[in-house]
């Protein structure tokens, strides 16, 4: 009977060192398990301590599929629930959703029109191909306009990432060179071929347009699919026999900026833009959310290699988000992270160890218990002026 008991302790210390291990050392299951040894017979060590970084990747595998099954089942209970009846003083939850209905219908109608109009004066070709990359291209560089100006203040320098370092006139000017070449070569060919691809694939440009509510929960798993197939292959980009052929020239920017994002090998903007693809081919198949979805994605990748971690961004809002603190380490040390938009990837399939390490540096030797948020955290040159301050104090 003890030795059952002992058995059975020793699992439950295995399982919670495991989660554990999560935060800070990935042995610590495995010394739990070894410390049990002999009431379990006097297993060596050895076993235990191989096995433990296999337990920990399934653990965490598992973790997030059961974060990613409860929000599916989350936003389908939403989508078909009808009766709300929940109280905020005298304003029903009805009533918000009275509200947010009306807005839907009234944005709705904006863009039957603008669509209309649309599909009234273009061909189907040249929506799905030179309109398509206009759009691209407005998105691409006006997402870049905010970081670039902040480039300009000494103010903002407090959350620039890399503070010490700055993309010089040279530097921009060589990356909007390459961009303008990869664009017009590269992309604009693939964008007019994407008519044909498009029609092949199912998609549709007709009205009427789908409902604006499906955004909800159409880009959170536009963002998960591609972010999963973004994972896989960027970290495929990096083995010894590809990274120096392809993926080094985005690399060559080690404190990257906004526009930067696309400045890479045509191989990989071909194999990277699949997954942008990937989420509307599985749930929408229509234009307009294609081009809502591109707007978003861009804006998220344009913010990943701006280089700031500013307190006052509305993603840090964003459970999971990784943002361009995750992908500015990237871009400095040339492992891990690997994942573009959130950060569970990284830490389900253990490529955040490094990262993870210096946030704790940087955070006095405190870190949360994962998944954390590690958004504003301060940057090295601000972590030095603030113990010289407390130090004169």
């Amino acid at each position: 009977m003890t030795d059952v008991f002992d058995h059975s302790g020793c699992e439950m210390i295995w399982w919670l060192s495991l989660l554990q291990a999560g935060t800070t050392d990935w042995s610590l299951g495995a010394r739990a398990l070894d410390h049990c040894a002999p009431a379990r017979g006097g297993r060596s060590r050895a076993p235990a301590a191989a096995l433990a970084p296999t337990m920990i990747v399934t653990t965490r595998f598992a973790i997030v599929t059961v974060v990613l099954a409860l929000a599916a089942v989350g936003v389908h209970a939403a989508s078909v629930t009808g009766d709300v009846t929940a109280t905020i003083g005298d304003i029903t939850l009805g009533d918000v959703v009275a509200q947010l209905t009306k807005a839907e219908a009234l944005v709705h109608a904006k863009m039957t029109s603008g669509w209309s109009w649309v599909l009234d004066n273009f061909s189907h070709f040249f929506i799905a191909g030179p309109l398509t990359f206009v759009f691209h291209e407005v998105v691409y560089f006006s997402a870049w306009m905010p970081w670039l100006l902040m480039d300009q203040f000494e103010f903002f320098k407090r959350w620039k990432i890399q503070p010490d370092k700055k993309a010089d006139g040279a530097l921009v000017l060589k990356c909007l060179k390459r961009l303008l070449i990869s664009h017009v070569c590269i992309q604009l060919p693939m964008q007019l071929l994407f008519h044909w691809v498009a029609q092949f694939l199912g998609f549709s440009m007709a009205l009427p347009l789908p409902p604006v509510r499906d955004l909800a929960w159409q880009l959170p798993a536009f963002f998960a699919i591609e972010d999963f197939y973004f994972y896989w292959v960027h970290r495929a980009l990096h083995h010894k026999s590809v990274y120096k052929y392809v993926h080094k020239i985005h690399h060559e920017h080690t404190h990257p900026f906004g526009i930067a994002a696309e400045y890479a090998h045509p191989i990989e903007t071909f194999f990277l833009g699949i997954g942008t693809l990937l989420g509307p081919l599985f749930f929408a198949k229509h234009m307009v959310t294609l081009w809502a979805w591109l707007t978003v994605r861009l804006f998220e990748t344009v913010e990943d290699h701006a280089g700031y971690d500013l307190p006052f961004n509305p993603t840090n809002l964003i459970p999971f988000w990784g943002g361009a603190v995750h992908h500015d380490f990237h871009h400095k040390t040339f492992a891990g992270p690997y994942a573009s938009i959130f950060t569970w990837c990284d830490w389900a399939f253990g490529t955040d160890k490094a990262f993870r390490a210096h946030q704790s540096k940087l955070r006095g030797g405190k870190e949360g218990a994962y998944p954390a948020q590690f958004r504003g955290a301060p940057n090295a040159e601000a972590l030095e002026r603030s113990r010289a301050k407390a130090k004169a104090a």
